[in-house]
């Protein structure tokens, strides 16, 4: 068994004992939630599937990093296509997500879903099979265009589906287990497939597994979308996809150009004004693709707001872990991967234990809770030295990041998604997603940056100046974090809302 499909069925094994009995459609009388409406009796296997297609999302955007070094060897990619093979599956899942979150509202969640997964499973065969840097490049931007109509879909179905707030809860709680630790899973399952076969499986693979959802998928999701005719709303669309596109693309364009560089400043700044053309556009549209109600809500709104900020911290913790271990201790691409499942475990027990609590502590107490761990533990990597050992400080820091993330992502997900209403669970959905990621752009890019700027200072480029470089930077997040944490204490409506 694959890890991927290993994942699945643990996954499912923990719906399970987490409702007891599973109930089929043939043997399953109807179910009736707090709110006395009737409960699909499918919805726990239902959520399995759900979950799963998003782990890979997540898990497929980190799996290729890894693997990158061989593929580039392989196919003699140059350094400067290298990057758009990480770009350009942002770029497209980036720019492209609102128009998949208000395309599965218009023609239906379930439909977009699994044309996402069979377009994402086609594409990954194609870069799988690639024999020049073209095809690769072209495949992993299709994977990313594809994962931006999957990824909403699926976010708006779980909403959908679960309609009682207590099984929400818990149901988010999983999802959030499966958003947070496919990342972890994706650097881990890259060195395995990579170190014992070859970098094209780390694309193949998703071959298969993709059929097994999408079977399980046409079984077990139900149909939802908007009632009335399908209008488009033209010009909010395309200001929105180039103007998201062009932001993502000009943050990333900093890291290897620098802030001031003029491409920079251009891409941003064309990205700032046609998001604030699609806030105009879509005050006065009859058909809006993202209404302004969404995000009028302040507690909806500042929940976007964390996600942005938890997006930033966490990318960039990936990243300048990443290096210090590879370049600073010198560990091994599979060892790298093995040696960030503290987090993921930390992720999936924090994120598990958030969908239990939110029946019984406020929102608002969790999130807290869950960003105060989180700035202790970043805050802890900035300590860091060349010589410090794994298990005494870097497997704790995770841990403990891990725990303090899992709980509040999961919980400021939910929170972004509570109360919308259910013709725009689309749209939300991807906004959520869009927070995230332009989160993770800015926050990769600025804190890199500092990172090479304190490095520079000393004037030497060695094992010593980088490890302060990089401890820094955690500092940073840490107090990137705690940023996080004010708003959310001074910007709800009340202690019970957020």
């Amino acid at each position: 068994m694959s890890l991927n499909g290993l994942l699945l069925a643990l996954l499912y094994d923990t719906l399970l004992k987490s409702r007891g009995t599973f109930m089929t459609e043939s043997s399953a009388a109807a179910v009736t939630n707090s709110g006395g409406t009737t409960a699909d009796p499918r919805r726990w296997a239902a959520l399995a599937v759900i979950a799963a297609a998003q782990l890979l999302v997540v898990l497929d955007a980190s799996v290729v990093n890894i693997a990158l070094p061989s593929a580039q060897q392989a196919l003699g990619m140059s350094d400067v296509a290298k990057q758009w093979v990480v770009t350009g599956y942002s770029l497209a899942f980036g720019g492209l997500l609102l128009l998949g979150g208000r395309m599965a509202d218009l023609h239906g969640r379930k439909r977009m879903f699994i044309g996402g997964l069979v377009g994402f499973a086609v594409a990954s065969a194609v870069g799988g099979l690639a024999e020049n840097t073209a095809t690769l490049l072209t495949a992993r931007a299709a994977q990313g265009a594809f994962a931006a109509f999957l990824a909403p879909a699926g976010l708006a179905l779980l909403v959908t589906t679960f309609t009682d707030p207590g099984e929400r809860g818990r149901a988010f709680g999983i999802f959030g287990a499966a958003v947070g630790t496919g990342g972890v899973v994706g650097m881990v399952l890259g060195g395995v497939l990579t170190d014992l076969g070859s970098w094209r499986w780390c694309l193949l693979i998703n071959v298969p597994v993709v059929a097994v959802i999408v079977i399980a998928a046409l079984k077990l999701l139900g149909e939802s979308k908007i009632s009335g005719p399908v209008r488009y709303d033209l010009p909010g669309t395309l200001t929105a996809t180039f103007g998201v596109g062009s932001l993502i693309y000009g943050i990333s364009l900093a890291v290897e150009s620098g802030w001031d560089s003029p491409w920079t400043i251009s891409f941003i700044a064309l990205g700032i004004v046609l998001l604030i053309a699609f806030v105009l556009i879509e005050k006065r549209s009859k058909a809006p693709m993202m209404p302004l109600r969404i995000v009028r809500d302040r507690v909806r709104g500042t929940g976007y707001a964390v996600v942005f900020l938890i997006g930033g911290a966490l990318y960039a913790f990936y990243l300048f872990l990443t290096y210090y271990l590879q370049v600073v201790q010198d560990y091994s691409p599979l060892r790298t991967g093995l040696a960030f499942v503290p987090i993921g475990v930390g992720i999936f027990i924090g994120s598990m234990v958030a969908g239990r609590l939110l029946g019984k502590m406020s929102a608002k107490g969790v999130v807290l809770t869950g960003l105060g761990a989180g700035v202790l533990g970043i805050g802890w990597l900035g300590l860091l030295q060349p010589d410090t050992g794994f298990w005494t400080v870097v497997m704790p820091a995770q841990l403990i990041v891990g725990l303090g993330i899992g709980a509040a992502l999961t919980t400021v997900m939910k929170l972004t998604l509570d109360g919308v209403d259910h013709n725009d669970a689309g749209v939300a959905s991807a906004l959520t997603n869009a927070m995230r990621e332009i989160g993770g752009a800015v926050g990769i890019s600025a804190l890199n940056v500092v990172a090479i700027s304190v490095t520079a200072a000393s004037g030497v480029i060695d094992d010593s100046s980088l490890t302060d470089g990089y401890a820094v930077a955690f500092v940073v997040s840490a107090a990137v974090l705690a940023v996080a944490a004010l708003l959310t204490a001074f910007a709800a409506k009340s202690a019970e809302q957020v």
